[in-house]
């Protein structure tokens, strides 16, 4: 059983900019998740963190919606860095999602979860409509 899942709203660059990669493309040096060295920081930010405290049926959203699984970005932002070294509890279940994928499990979520799927997209329009790209980082603690 899941304690608790964590879902981080990053804003980073729309366009690839010199020593940082979009959302959607994963260096081949890099590894997933990878804690960068300071002079190569981040061009992601933290925007907001979100708690959902069924765990465990947002895990089966995300594994119905095809989305569950996938290995975070080589470049998160300072926060969600340090959040998952210092994370006390055993962290699993990671993945990342867009706005896209939020509606994909939209068809798929529990009238408890559609309220919070949509506040996330919301949240994440904002920023896209500001001129920025997003990603939602998730992880889970058991």
């Amino acid at each position: 059983m899941l304690a608790l899942a964590v879902v981080i709203c990053e804003s980073g660059p729309t366009e690839t900019q010199e020593g940082s990669l979009p959302s959607t493309r994963v260096s081949a040096e890099a590894e997933a998740g990878e804690l960068l060295v300071p002079e190569d920081p981040s061009p992601w930010q933290a925007e907001a963190r979100f708690m959902v405290t069924n765990a465990d049926e947002l895990m089966e959203l995300l594994e119905v919606s095809g989305v569950a699984g996938r290995p975070h970005p080589p470049q998160l932002s300072t926060l969600v860095s340090a959040d998952l070294l210092f994370e006390d509890g055993d962290i699993t279940g990671e993945t990342w999602l867009t706005r896209p994928d939020l509606t994909r499990m939209l068809h798929h979520a529990l009238p408890e979860l559609r309220g919070q799927i949509n506040a996330w997209d919301a949240f994440a329009r904002a920023l896209e409509d500001a001129g920025q790209a997003t990603r939602l980082i998730v992880w889970f603690i058991r």
